[in-house]
């Protein structure tokens, strides 16, 4: 099986592959003793829990018709991010596989942010005035 880095790669293939075989699955998310791992497509990555640095579930809403009105479908997906930016989002089957994901965060990555960042308020724009500008006094 091949395994490709998110951010930092790891030399030895050995290591990845038994910690891979050894680590605890919940939904497409596997949690070894080192590192993450995920499937994204036919595609196997993992993330150093060095690499991460703040770490949450984002719950997005779908709109559905169905036979007997309108619903909602949640979508749960855990979203893990480093200093800058999001460097994964991994959907998962549920709230109560996400809940358990973070908690086992948690305990692995204890100085990670586990909560939302709030992105800086836009900056208004600047207000164009028609008037002329001051004169400065002699």
């Amino acid at each position: 099986m091949r395994f490709n880095p998110v951010k930092t790669a790891i030399a030895d293939t050995g290591i990845l592959k038994s910690e891979f075989s050894s680590s605890r699955q919940i939904g497409s998310v596997r949690l070894g003793d080192t590192c993450l791992f995920f499937k994204s497509g036919f595609k196997q990555y993992y993330i150093p829990y060095s690499d991460i640095k703040s770490c949450f579930r984002r719950i997005m809403g779908v709109p559905m018709k169905m036979c007997c009105g309108k619903g909602e479908l949640q979508i749960e997906n855990l979203v893990i991010g480093d200093d800058e930016k999001e460097l994964a989002v991994i959907q998962l089957p549920g709230a109560k596989a996400g809940r358990a994901v973070i908690e086992e965060l948690k305990e692995r990555i204890p100085d990670a942010d586990f909560s939302v960042r709030k992105s800086a308020a836009p900056a208004e724009p600047e207000a164009k005035t028609d008037a002329a500008p001051e004169a400065a006094d002699e």
